[in-house]
């Protein structure tokens, strides 16, 4: 542009910016100096970006570009708001130059740190998801181009790369890790399921599933791994109940069985001896013409009435003994039906929670979106719940208890 230099001396005026620096370099060409070669140079090629060499003759100033104004004293130019507005933009880029460098010193070091990780670092991951808010931040703002927001950016998801590729390591090899454990589960409750059948084996079978879960809460399985196996215990567990109802059903039911033949004996014998007891009575009271009494009677075969009473006693007791255990079966009957029900109102809302948990999981993003900055937070979320350790949820399981007089 055109201005003053001096007293009233017209020149021909560049203003460059040297952003390494931070400096503003003004060239000025008194009037008498400029030719049509020079004006061609600077408007046509130079302001356009082309390359330009200054004449040593041209008048050159240094200004510091964070200065209040970098007009010199000596200086006047046609169009002051054009300067005040380059000053203005100057400010900005050399503002945004700064925490462009800030932003690509602070990626450095976590490039660095992801270079040599050996197995993922979730702080570490967090430091770069926080990093990645944090340009976000600064591009919404307009503090940094564009242009700068996609090269940090790229540094982080190459952060984001090396960590997952990590973990996936570590996923890998804990799979393989568990599926030799899982496997030898897995055989173990197999060999269990198989002595069922072997009443002398049922004390075994209970101690070893009651060791198994307690294992199974620090077991290095995932949620999901540890309810398949929890459910394979509970089935056992379940079998083994069954198992000893129907032992102890039947020898309740045989034992109800002899008593009732005891109490049938006994009762055909108190028959007896109560139609012994008559006959002997009518005997005596033929001999003697009718002159003894009860009483005498009674303390003359006293004998007969007192194995009388003590059968009676015996069956009394009999008949209350086999009362009490039709009274423990339907007990047990009853105990043993609740379970059943509980069992499948378990089974029947875990199936559900199974069901709304799938309708509610969210389709995980492979990687982090750098397209629509709009959608970066939320993308970087995403790739952190793809990547992170799951967290267990809480199983549903029954705890296996040793209940009253169980498996002796």
């Amino acid at each position: 542009m055109w201005g003053e230099i001096g007293t009233d001396r017209k020149a021909l005026i560049t203003f460059n910016l040297e952003e390494e620096n931070a400096k503003i370099h003004i060239y000025a060409f008194p009037r008498e100096n400029v030719t049509k070669e020079i004006q061609d140079a600077l408007f046509v090629e130079w302001k356009n970006g082309g390359d330009y060499t200054f004449p040593e003759n041209a008048i050159h100033w240094e200004i510091d570009a964070n200065s209040d104004t970098i007009l010199p004293e000596n200086m006047k130019v046609d169009r002051l708001d054009t300067v005040l507005q380059s000053q203005h933009k100057w400010g900005k880029k050399l503002m945004s130059s700064k925490i462009n460098q800030l932003l690509t010193d602070e990626v450095k070091l976590l490039e660095e740190k992801a270079s040599v990780v050996a197995e993922y670092d979730q702080t570490l991951w967090d430091k770069a998801k926080a990093q990645w808010e944090k340009i976000s931040s600064y591009q919404k703002k307009n503090e940094i181009s564009w242009e700068q927001t996609t090269v940090l950016k790229d540094k982080i998801n190459a952060i984001f790369e090396a960590l997952k590729a990590a973990k996936r390591i570590i996923n890998e090899n804990e799979n393989q890790a568990n599926a030799v454990l899982l496997k030898k589960y897995s055989t173990h409750l197999e060999e269990l399921q198989t002595k069922l059948i072997y009443n002398d084996q049922w004390k075994y079978i209970f101690e070893e599933l009651k060791k198994m879960q307690a294992e199974l809460k620090d077991a290095p399985f995932r949620w999901n791994q540890k309810r398949t196996i929890y459910n394979q215990i509970n089935i056992i567990y379940n079998d083994l109940r069954k198992y000893r109802f129907t032992e102890i059903l039947g020898k309740i039911q045989e034992r109800i069985k002899q008593l009732t033949k005891i109490l049938s004996s006994l009762e055909d014998s108190i028959a007896r001896d109560n139609e012994m007891y008559q006959q002997q009575v009518e005997k005596m009271q033929h001999y003697t013409r009718g002159k003894l009494s009860v009483e005498e009677l009674k303390n003359r075969f006293g004998n007969i009435l007192e194995r009388t009473k003590e059968k009676e006693t015996k069956a009394t007791g009999i008949k209350q003994t086999i009362a009490q255990l039709k009274s423990e079966i339907a007990k047990e009957e009853k105990q043993q039906k609740e379970r059943e029900q509980q069992q499948q109102k378990r089974e029947q809302e875990e199936l559900e929670k199974e069901q709304k948990s799938e309708e509610k999981r969210p389709a995980k993003q492979a990687s982090v979106n750098v397209e629509n900055t709009e959608n970066i937070p939320e993308a970087t979320t995403a790739a952190v719940e793809e990547i992170s350790v799951p967290n267990e949820q809480p199983l549903d399981e029954k705890n296996i208890t040793e209940e009253n007089n169980f498996l002796n």
